[in-house]
């Protein structure tokens, strides 16, 4: 009725898709301060290399930075793992209140309609 498939996991804290996609953001983060790459290529190497829809800094940006560091801090309080701890970038965006999309401002600047203008 809701359209939704269901999957079986073990309780846990992020479950299985946050467990997995907030480490990626939080990786991508550090790269784009090492200077590795730009966001613009760390995201379109993981849109055109795995077929991603959205780059991390994408992803980031669509669910809410502060969203992010709250995942990550929660994983991080539970299980004590250095790759949980969040990304100074992430925390200094998030206090700068660079939310991303809901702002119109967070890795990408956001359009009134939502739509990516740099």
């Amino acid at each position: 009725m809701m359209n939704r498939r269901v999957v079986s996991v073990l309780e846990s804290p992020g479950l299985i898709s946050t467990r997995l996609v907030a480490p990626l953001i939080n990786e991508a983060c550090t790269m784009l301060m090492e200077g590795v790459g730009r966001k613009e290529d760390i995201d379109k190497t993981m849109k055109l290399g795995f077929g991603f829809p959205h780059g991390p800094f994408e992803m980031a940006d669509k669910f809410g930075l502060d969203r992010v560091v709250r995942w990550l801090d929660n994983m991080y309080a539970e299980f004590g793992d250095t790759r949980y701890k969040a990304s100074p970038m992430l925390k200094r965006m998030v206090r700068a209140n660079l939310l991303g999309l809901s702002v119109g401002q967070g890795f990408y600047r956001y359009d009134k309609n939502g739509v990516k203008i740099d």
